[in-house]
């Protein structure tokens, strides 16, 4: 079981309108969780002329694919209180990760809205060495050891040329807590947007990192395919409440965009 304490916010100008939202917000968390309303809050901002409800929480899950749905469709800001560990198997894990992919792609292809991703133009990476494999198993052993996951993921990708893209991809995903041992491709046909570009295809690519980052990779990158390597997944109170976190912010973030960007309705 996995219980947090889980803190919701509504705003609004007009004071009955944000209450009513607020309170039907309540509900519907109640209906689908084991929830205790602790307590509620309401705020008046002069300066900016907006109404406040905030609810604190405490909410209880069964599995860790409820607590993945509940942060993700409810932007949730949370502070986990139990498990001080959680244990998992790979398909658990897999299984939330799939839910996580799926919810992020719809949202993109609904709003056309995305997470940009970091990369440059002059990228200085041995892409052979990458091919063959930068660790044996006795170094990947070591790496699961200190708490890192082994994920092979296979991501869409386009460019001017095959090692443009592959270099591309190993920035992106090259960061501190991200180990990237092998990189395969494999050309597909080139057809519709594609027909131009100089290299299409499938990278699959095999790292290691915590379960955070493989959440984050996730929802940045959407991979077509994504498989937990390793036997046996092991997440603290704390990364836990990362992952919950940065679901929600990612959420929040992305949101954010589609109301700028949406026009005003004429009255």
């Amino acid at each position: 079981m996995i219980e947090i304490i889980s803190y919701q916010e509504v705003k609004g100008k007009n004071k009955e309108l944000a209450k009513k939202e607020f309170d039907n917000l309540l509900e519907k968390i109640k209906k689908e969780y084991r929830c205790e309303v602790l307590s509620v809050d309401e705020d008046w901002e002069e300066r900016e002329g907006f109404y406040t409800f905030i609810a604190e929480l405490k909410v209880q899950f069964d599995t860790f694919l409820d607590y993945i749905k509940f942060s993700v469709n409810y932007a949730a800001d949370v502070d986990v209180v139990e498990p001080p560990k959680l244990v998992l198997d790979p398909k658990e894990f897999g299984e939330a990760l799939a839910y996580i992919i799926d919810f992020f792609k719809r949202f993109y292809k609904k709003y056309n809205v995305a997470f940009n991703v970091q990369t440059q133009d002059k990228i200085e990476i041995d892409i052979e060495e990458y091919k063959k494999g930068i660790y044996d198993e006795e170094d990947i052993d070591d790496f699961e050891e200190q708490g890192l996951i082994r994920v092979k993921a296979v991501f869409e990708g386009f460019g001017v040329s095959e090692e443009e893209v592959v270099k591309r991809m190993l920035f992106s995903l090259n960061k501190d807590n991200i180990v990237i041992n092998k990189i395969i491709t494999k050309e597909l046909e080139k057809e519709g947007p594609y027909k131009d570009v100089g290299f299409y295809g499938v990278i699959g690519v095999e790292m290691l990192c915590r379960p955070v980052d493989i959440v984050e990779i996730s929802y940045k990158f959407v991979p077509v395919v994504i498989s937990i390597e390793s036997k046996r997944i092991e997440i603290s109170c704390l990364e836990l409440q990362d992952i919950g976190n940065e679901l929600g912010g990612a959420i929040f973030e992305l949101s954010h965009v589609v109301m700028m960007e949406r026009p005003v309705q004429s009255k």
